[in-house]
């Protein structure tokens, strides 16, 4: 099964329109010439407008047969591509029910992958503040992404989360605040920034005060954040 065009053929009528182009190009740059030296005046109104319908008449004469000619060349393509697109659309609609067929098989296998991922993720030992979709990575739902690597991967996200908790866990103050931030978030600059906006913040407060009994904040954050 092919596509044979009889007619045309690929040198038909592609290669070139034949027409007096160098001829009425000549007489068109001569006849224009005089009208870029013409130093019109206002009392020269009135030929000034005449002039300027004059080569806008002259201009629609030749956009008008560039139109025509361009009409007669579309009008076997334009029929072609109707032709093409009635055929293809034949096709299309068996494509239609594959392609729903093929995404109703992925979503199953990939509900099917999700509950290994989530049984992988429960077996593993993550720390207590961790929800799967805080580390989820769309990218396990794939086929080719194979359970063992995404188990590595989890647990590469959990010895970096233990780090991140022991980092936490020697900030000189608001430790227990950076660590709230921490478990919401597992961003770990996000946690820092907090820790060190709020130890500013205190700063602030003793200069203003001149010192004084420790804060709210320095108090907790000396506490020992449950970290498990």
């Amino acid at each position: 099964m092919e596509l044979r065009i009889t007619n045309p053929q690929e040198n038909w009528l592609t290669e070139q329109i034949l027409w007096n182009n160098e001829e009425l190009k000549a007489a068109i740059a001569e006849k224009v010439k005089d009208y870029k030296t013409i130093a019109y005046t206002e009392d020269s109104l009135k030929d000034m407008k005449a002039d300027r319908a004059d080569l806008n008449k002259l201009k629609k004469a030749f956009e008008d047969e560039r139109k025509r000619v361009k009409k007669i060349c579309m009008e076997p393509y334009t029929k072609f591509e109707q032709q093409v697109k009635e055929i293809t659309a034949l096709i299309d609609e068996p494509i239609g029910l594959i392609d729903s067929q093929i995404k109703e098989i992925d979503e199953r296998r990939k509900t099917v992958k999700r509950e290994e991922i989530e049984e992988l993720f429960a077996s593993i030992g993550f720390q207590s503040f961790v929800k799967l979709d805080m580390i989820w990575d769309e990218k396990w739902l794939n086929a080719t992404v194979t359970l063992p690597k995404i188990e590595e991967q989890m647990k590469s996200r959990m010895y970096q989360i233990g780090t991140d908790v022991v980092t936490i866990s020697k900030l000189p103050e608001f430790k227990f605040e950076a660590m709230e931030v921490y478990r919401k978030t597992l961003d770990m600059n996000q946690a820092i920034q907090e820790g060190q906006r709020l130890a500013d913040i205190q700063k602030r407060g003793s200069k203003t005060h001149g010192g004084g009994a420790e804060s709210k904040g320095s108090g907790r954050g000396s506490e020992a954040a449950d970290c498990s």
